[in-house]
């Protein structure tokens, strides 16, 4: 997945992403317009840590299935991507537990490292 394919996932699926994307206030993007797989989720995460409660359940389901596919491949940019610029970041977040009900496989294993002292 390139990072414009995982943008493009993510806004298809939380729609408002696009306009918190598309702000000039995104470090994420360089001045030509160019970002990293860690940029793109670095700066979901940002979003997704505002909204948390805001997000329905069955796209933090879909959410959860995307996020398994992007680690199916071990030691990969984007399963390292995945795992260190966005769970990570989210890891320690109030709704820690709510939303690690809707992660399986890889991203399970990696998120819940952070179930103690939640």
């Amino acid at each position: 997945m390139t990072p414009g394919e995982l943008v493009g996932s993510l806004t298809g699926l939380f729609p408002d992403f696009a306009a918190h994307w598309q702000a000039a206030d995104n470090l994420s993007r360089e001045e030509d317009g160019s970002f990293t797989l860690c940029g793109a989720f670095a700066e979901f995460s940002d979003f997704f840590r505002e909204r948390y409660e805001e997000l329905p359940a069955e796209r933090l389901q879909a959410l959860g299935w995307i996020l398994a596919e992007c680690m199916a491949e071990p030691d990969s940019e984007l399963a390292e991507a995945t795992a260190t610029c966005f769970l990570e970041n989210v890891a320690a977040e109030r709704f820690h537990a709510d939303f690690e009900r809707f992660l399986i496989g890889r991203p399970l294993e990696f998120y819940s490292q952070w179930d103690e002292g939640f």
